[in-house]
């Protein structure tokens, strides 16, 4: 790895700070509000002060802001680009741009850095005690219905791109991992929006060489809600592994052949300009009917809509988690558990007394643990040793989602075959039955 970049104002808010402790416990208050009646009971959103000051207010922001001179005379100098203390605030301030309600919590986590620790105040609201006790709380809903529509039009097509600008980036995974996979958020032009279980397409800058035109489009799941990961609406997040080939004679990586996209996104700065088009798809949207069960199966960064999934339906005050009467069961498969995605945020969300019975989390960690036969531990043994509990899930209705590489279908397909006949059923006809029912989701790359 490169040594890390100094702080400049590349890197204004130090995201790397609120990003590593991944538990966006999105309970955070928006200006546009649904009411929503829930009970007495509930505990009060009262986070833990850890900072002398938790907000910062717009005029400290426009006097920190004078107090530096502009890009433009520093360069004339020949003093290069100027500086600002990191994660002060002063060119960002996510009270206010980030629609974070004056709660301190974006302050708390750029005070204590990676010493950041989830606090149980920051959890959704608790079931009621006493149901005939209710009150009204506050709710984001001004993105729940677009003109009509359930979901948002495209905003823009890969032949016309809009520019969207990066916040921030972090690595997700630890040096026991293999590869490099980092968290990315950009924010996106006033009126670009989108759904959970979207994609969006990046252009990558410059010329491809073999043909002296502009690169093609990637398509990129969104690992973010509609309302982004500072809920206000216009910002996306994206989980991306930086493509690498490794020269098999040496072991070495082959920086010539790196993938040109990735690379570009994953060692992009603060306030890089990343030309974007979408959103896209419909494959990949959560059950209209919020008793169905959700099943997700991920490989590596398929967690990505998995991620949008369950902040919707376990952290921010939106009516579908309130609605939400089923079970969400994740299995996600990575090789060590140094590349665990977001499982800070995770383990928060089972914390919350309804992600304690609602959320099923299962990893498949496949370096490090064994299936029943005992070779390595795959996402499919997962489906495979669970077998009752899967195919009554799907009986019932559960609707079932796989996101990773290709390459992991032909074996979950083949567990799948094999755990219908132990049952004495055709695993041809059951699979029909899904994809007609609409209970049948796949998006692989």
């Amino acid at each position: 790895e490169d040594s890390p970049p100094k702080r400049s104002i590349t890197d204004p808010f130090h995201l790397s700070s609120l990003f590593r402790s991944l538990s966006f416990n999105m309970l955070l208050k928006s200006t546009a509000c649904l009411l929503v009646v829930v009970s007495t009971s509930v505990s009060g959103f009262t986070p833990r002060s850890h900072c002398s000051s938790s907000t910062t207010s717009t005029a400290h922001v426009r006097s920190a802001l004078q107090a530096y001179p502009s890009n433009e005379r520093i360069v004339k100098s020949g003093g290069g680009l100027p500086t600002v203390p990191s994660g002060d605030c002063r060119l960002f301030d996510p009270s206010e741009e980030g629609m974070l309600g004056r709660t301190g919590n974006m302050q708390n986590r750029l005070h204590d850095g990676v010493e950041y620790q989830y606090q149980p105040e920051y959890l959704p609201a608790e079931e009621p005690d006493t149901p005939g006790d209710l009150f009204v709380s506050e709710a984001q809903a001004w993105l729940e219905d677009f003109d009509g529509q359930k979901l948002p039009p495209i905003f823009a097509k890969n032949s016309k791109p809009v520019e969207a600008t990066v916040l921030g980036r972090m690595k997700l995974i630890d040096d026991s991992a293999p590869g490099n996979i980092q968290h990315v958020v950009l924010k996106l032009p006033q009126g670009f929006h989108y759904v959970e279980g979207q994609s969006l397409s990046v252009i990558p800058p410059g010329l491809d060489p073999n043909t002296n035109k502009p690169y093609k489009p990637r398509l990129y799941s969104i690992a973010s809600t509609r309302y982004g990961d500072l809920l206000d609406g216009q910002t996306v997040s994206l989980c991306v592994r930086k493509a690498e080939y490794t020269d098999p004679a040496t072991g070495q990586v082959d920086p010539s052949k790196a993938g040109v996209c990735s690379s570009f996104l994953c060692q992009a700065n603060a306030g890089t300009k990343v030309q974007v088009s979408g959103p896209v798809g419909k494959t990949m949207l959560l059950p209209e009917d919020p008793t169905k069960d959700v099943i997700m199966v991920a490989t590596g960064t398929g967690i990505a809509p998995f991620r949008a999934f369950l902040h919707r339906l376990f952290m921010e005050q939106t009516i579908a988690r309130h609605q939400f009467q089923g079970q969400a069961w994740l299995i996600l498969g990575v090789p060590v558990t140094g590349g665990l995605l977001y499982p800070q945020e995770f383990a928060a969300m089972q914390e919350s007394s309804a992600g304690s019975h609602s959320l099923r989390i299962d990893y498949a960690i496949s370096r490090e643990m064994q299936n029943a036969k005992g070779g390595k531990l795959y996402v499919q043994d997962v489906l495979a040793e669970n077998a009752d509990t899967l195919l009554q899930k799907l009986e019932d209705g559960a609707h079932i989602y796989f996101c990773g590489l290709k390459g992991m279908m032909p074996g979950i397909l083949e567990s799948l075959e094999q755990v219908a006949l132990s049952k004495g059923l055709n695993w041809n006809t059951l699979l029909k039955q899904y994809k007609a029912n609409g209970q049948w989701h796949v998006e692989v790359y």
